[in-house]
């Protein structure tokens, strides 16, 4: 079906064009001619002799605006819409229709932030004024609005996600990873991911080319990003990596719209955008140590090698972060509700643990640690000798919060039920915040690291060799951790017994 034919994208369209475009258009636009009319001022100034750098400053705030409005104001508005819809029942109507899914999924996603666009090309045309009025090469123009564009189309693909995940806008998640990537990529410019999903690195690369052919040597923003040693454009990596997951999401989100009671993601999908994710945050970080982490004897010559992009002991412990984080994301969204392994233990007639265990996330946890288990090692293959118990600690942190993770969102279901969220949230508090305000209070370091998210980011961020750390302390708060972990799992074996004694 056409776009203009599609009723959902017509809908909204004029829900939108309903509530005025008119007035947000001029508004764009007379920013715009404010811009112009400044870059104009600035190059008959006497006081300043390049048109370039004042172009490329008024064209900086054309894109900052262009991505406030487009990306953080159009995300808002899909998630909003689609959440809108669900409590009024009108997602449900619409997936009742003849409509094929991907249909009403093309229609919340291109239709509810309709007036952020129209505003967004209102400033990039008088963006292309500024870069045409300074001198500075289209390929700028072209390069940032690509980047921005496709940015949009990703995030508001997840904003559908997001939405029909938690049925509520949540702008913050947006803002979350904003405030996340913006410190961070001065830390590490070209070694983050979440430089190049945002198109930070992409952009910041085409500022400092534009105008003078290549980047300068004292630049943070070097000319091409490295995987494993291969370098690329990083306009590339951006689009490829925001194609492939914006992929994923699309086949999640038709799933979804045809069966609304199925998990947002299956097993193969989770492991497939995990590896993804690992694999190119650890290949971006590779060549800093070729295999060699921690390579104490070579830290100062890595450290004088890596400036200006910042402290190189910071940036494995970002990307242990980064695994956390998405592997907990994953896992959350690819963990069965325990009502749904009832039914099915009712359809097939198992009443034992093991059929649970295979349908629950405990198993995708384990092979979630496996793969980032072998990023890690990627880093460390050719120094395994000095390197192992920096191994050893990290890939044991991550399998304790995973396994922590999926354990405790299952027994909360089952105990808890529409409070799970809530007592989830308490328990990790009081695993992971509680040993920090302690070893804070208390002024005993010690302390910190029975945290659980604390072992594996101390032996990463370990630059001086085997003395800088106490092992010892590490493995006992490790062990402390796998007792926790034990615990957790009696009493989510007692509350899965309960329920399928019920189920019989």
């Amino acid at each position: 079906m056409k776009l203009s034919e599609n009723p959902i994208f017509i809908t909204h369209k004029r829900l939108v064009h309903r509530l005025g475009v008119l007035a947000p258009v001029i508004i764009a636009a007379l920013i715009g001619m404010v811009l112009l009319v400044g870059l104009g001022e600035s190059l008959h100034n006497t006081f300043s002799s390049d048109p370039i750098n004042a172009g490329k400053g008024f064209y900086g705030w054309v894109i900052g605006l262009e991505m406030a409005i487009l990306i953080l104001g159009g995300f808002n508005r899909i998630a909003q819409t689609l959440s809108e819809d669900q409590k009024a029942g009108l997602w449900d109507s619409n997936r009742l229709t003849p409509l094929k899914a991907q249909d009403i999924v093309a229609g919340y996603w291109l239709a509810p932030a309709l007036r952020e666009f129209y505003m967004a090309a209102t400033l990039a045309a008088f963006g292309l004024l500024i870069v045409l009025t300074s001198g500075l090469p289209l390929t700028l123009w072209l390069g940032t609005q690509t980047l921005i564009l496709s940015t949009a189309l990703f995030l508001g693909l997840a904003a559908v996600l997001l939405g029909m995940a938690v049925q509520r806008s949540h702008a913050g998640v947006l803002l979350l990873l904003l405030l996340i990537a913006g410190p961070g990529s001065f830390a590490g410019p070209d070694r983050l991911i979440t430089n190049f999903l945002l198109p930070i690195y992409g952009i910041g690369h085409l500022f400092e080319i534009a105008g003078q052919g290549s980047a300068s040597d004292n630049s943070i923003w070097n000319p091409a990003a490295n995987i494993f040693g291969l370098q690329l454009h990083p306009i590339l990596i951006t689009l490829a990596l925001q194609i492939s997951l914006g992929l994923f999401i699309w086949r999640i989100l038709l799933r979804k719209t045809r069966n609304p009671f199925q998990t947002l993601l299956l097993r193969w999908e989770v492991i497939a955008i995990f590896t993804l994710l690992v694999v190119t945050q650890h290949g971006l970080l590779w060549n800093l140590w070729s295999g060699n982490f921690p390579a104490a004897n070579d830290v100062a010559r890595l450290a004088e090698a890596s400036q200006p992009t910042g402290p190189i002991d910071t940036l494995l412990p970002f990307a242990q972060a980064g695994t956390v984080l998405i592997g907990i994301i994953l896992l959350a969204l690819a963990s069965p509700q325990p009502e749904h392994i009832r039914v099915e233990a009712l359809r097939l007639g198992f009443r034992n643990l093991g059929g649970v265990f295979s349908r629950s996330a405990l198993p995708l946890a384990l092979l979630l640690t496996a793969i980032a288990a072998v990023g890690l090692l990627t880093q460390m293959m050719f120094s395994l000798a000095g390197s192992f118990q920096h191994l050893l600690v990290a890939v044991m942190n991550l399998l304790e919060i995973f396994l922590t993770f999926v354990l405790l969102l299952d027994y909360c279901r089952l105990r808890h039920q529409r409070r799970a969220i809530g007592f989830l949230v308490l328990w990790f508090f009081v695993l992971c915040i509680i040993p920090l305000i302690l070893s804070a209070l208390f002024q005993n370091p010690a302390a910190a690291h029975f945290s659980l998210l604390a072992p594996g980011f101390i032996a990463l961020g370990n630059m001086n060799g085997m003395n800088g750390t106490d092992w010892p302390l590490l493995y006992k708060a490790l062990g402390a951790h796998l007792l926790i972990d034990v615990l957790i799992f009696l009493g989510w074996r007692q509350q899965w017994n309960l329920l399928l004694k019920r189920a019989g």
